[in-house]
């Protein structure tokens, strides 16, 4: 069994809290883990990849705007294939570079593996087992999939997968109606992809002022269609091969049916903590799986933190960030800072 001075488990903002140990000891050696690409999600299928394809969305968009200022202009042509290899050339040239110095630092056993807990402080990774007693918990998180009838037997995108896609779908549609519905559903329209969003609140982008709502899909609704307040229920294969979903009025009750070509499951995040199993180390979970955490992002096991989406609380990379220099200063500086 090996025995490292700190376990970080993610490649995220948790690079933040490794970064700074080390620079403060030279001789700490550190295990770094990440089942993914690394990089954390932001970089690798969140933020970063999203904005870089919503450039040219929203490039085109504009030139079918510009005879407002007099200029007669026309997208003859749009290269779904070239966006998304520019979009990956991108943020690879990153996650390269991120390996390469995981891969050769002195400080550093960078384990490209999945990791779960098997006692207290005591980690599996891959066909080996380590151990520290101060571990950092940046798991990320993973597409939430609501329980669709017959979803899993037609298959499905999400924002994870949407990004290895290499061919426009003629029609898409996009199960939810927050920020990724939002987001994908311009990308693809401007691409020229026909978008239905069903959204189960009564507001799109719920989390947004009712306002900023609905501007928002005012605007989007002059490319796509958007159906707020239906829960889908049934998703089938029909006899040209297309997907059909199935969803019901909340208020009313009454059933529509959406016929797309794909289906992009868009309908919030959830915790990694079934792959992690933190009960094993003594760690506790609340009633949707997230890690509990105090004010100070300590969890019930002492010396363990978790920051990030793997808490549940801000699924926000910057939010993130902050929370690393936070978990720094309490855990590898000794001083106490409430998180507000």
């Amino acid at each position: 069994m090996k025995e490292y001075d700190m376990i970080v488990i993610g490649t995220g903002s948790a690079m933040e809290i490794a970064n700074a140990a080390i620079q403060k000891n030279p001789q700490m050696k550190v295990a770094v883990i990440d089942k993914d690409e690394p990089g954390g999600i932001c970089l690798t299928r969140g933020c970063i990849p999203s904005k870089i394809l919503l450039y040219p969305a929203e490039l085109i968009r504009t030139i079918e705007r510009a005879d407002r200022f007099g200029i007669e202009v026309d997208v003859e042509k749009v290269s779904f294939e070239k966006t998304m290899e520019r979009m990956r050339a991108l943020i690879y040239k990153d996650i390269n570079m991120i390996r390469e110095g995981l891969s050769h630092s002195k400080n550093i056993d960078y384990y490209h593996a999945i990791a779960e807990f098997v006692a207290p402080y005591t980690l599996k990774v891959g066909r080996e087992t380590i151990m520290s007693k101060l571990i950092f918990l940046c798991t990320g998180s993973k597409p939430k999939i609501p329980p669709i009838n017959g979803l899993d037997k037609v298959g499905y995108q999400t924002s994870d997968t949407i990004l290895k896609i290499d061919r426009l779908p003629k029609s898409v549609a996009i199960v939810g109606g927050g920020y990724i519905a939002a987001e994908y559903g311009h990308f693809l329209s401007a691409m020229g992809s026909k978008v239905t969003v069903i959204g189960r609140n009564p507001q799109f982008l719920p989390q947004e002022e009712p306002e900023v709502s609905a501007l928002a899909k005012r605007e989007l609704q002059k490319h796509m269609r958007i159906i707020t307040n239906h829960e889908v229920l049934e998703a089938e294969k029909t006899s040209t091969g297309d997907k059909k979903l199935v969803a019901v009025d909340r208020g009313t009750g009454k059933k529509i049916e959406i016929t797309a070509e794909e289906i992009l499951v868009a309908a919030g995040r959830g915790p990694n903590t079934d792959i992690l199993h933190p009960e094993r180390g003594g760690i506790k979970t609340d009633e949707r799986g997230w890690v509990v955490v105090n004010e100070y992002l300590e969890t019930s096991q002492p010396n363990v933190w978790a920051l990030g989406d793997a808490n549940g609380k801000h699924p926000f990379k910057h939010v993130a960030n902050y929370e690393a220099l936070i978990v720094y200063y309490n855990a590898i500086l000794k001083k106490r800072v409430k998180v507000d």
